[in-house]
């Protein structure tokens, strides 16, 4: 019989030979990504867009990844804030959220194919608590630091005669997850702040 060579969606012949060229011509698997947010008129509502990215120096252009997700405020909040006609949206801190948990998700399925771990069942829930007085001015924006509390990382799974070793070797999985590392870890960041249509000086 033909050994089974898919699984959970992935060739098994093919991804060790992707990850052996990734290991030896690293600049082929370099991805250059990036959003734009456009501002719809209506405070708190921005229209991201995601398209266009790197891959390996290449320029992939697709108009399938035209995506565009409709950002802004929860319902109550803007009721309470005096909007007019208050809208729910998704927040953009529950939007980093859920590419969190989907990253950890994507993370620790490809840890449990490596050390041929079953599962059956992969489900990640991050929670915490946000002060949004620096975001409405009511705190100075040096006072960033106590805007959230900790994290809260729940990592629930199942699946046949998994052991305790099963489940460290996955917790520590979590440390790949290139989502984790971008909300974990400081990063040098700076704002520019370009102006459009200046008029030229007489």
């Amino acid at each position: 019989m033909a050994r089974e060579t898919i699984q959970h969606g992935v060739d098994l012949e093919q991804f060790p030979k992707f990850i052996e060229h990734a290991t030896e011509n690293p600049e082929d698997a370099m991805l250059g990504l990036g959003a734009r947010g456009i501002a719809e008129g209506r405070a708190m509502h921005t229209l991201a867009k995601l398209g266009d990215y790197t891959y390996g120096g290449d320029e992939i252009r697709s108009e399938t990844r035209d995506y565009t997700f409709q950002l802004g405020a929860f319902k109550e909040v803007e009721a309470d804030a005096g909007f007019v006609d208050p809208a729910d949206r998704p927040e953009p801190v529950e939007v980093a959220l859920a590419a969190l948990t989907g990253c950890i998700n994507a993370t620790l399925g490809l840890v449990a194919m490596e050390n041929e771990i079953e599962l059956d069942d992969l489900e990640t829930e991050v929670s915490l608590d946000l002060d949004p007085r620096v975001f409405f001015g009511i705190r100075d924006a040096e006072e960033t630091g106590d805007v959230y509390d900790d994290f809260g990382i729940d990592i629930e799974i199942s699946g046949p005669d998994l052991t305790d070793e099963d489940a460290e070797m996955l917790r520590e999985g979590v440390a790949r997850s290139p989502v984790f590392n971008l909300v974990s870890q400081s990063h040098e960041m700076s704002a520019e702040v370009n102006l459009k249509d200046v008029p030229k000086a007489a």
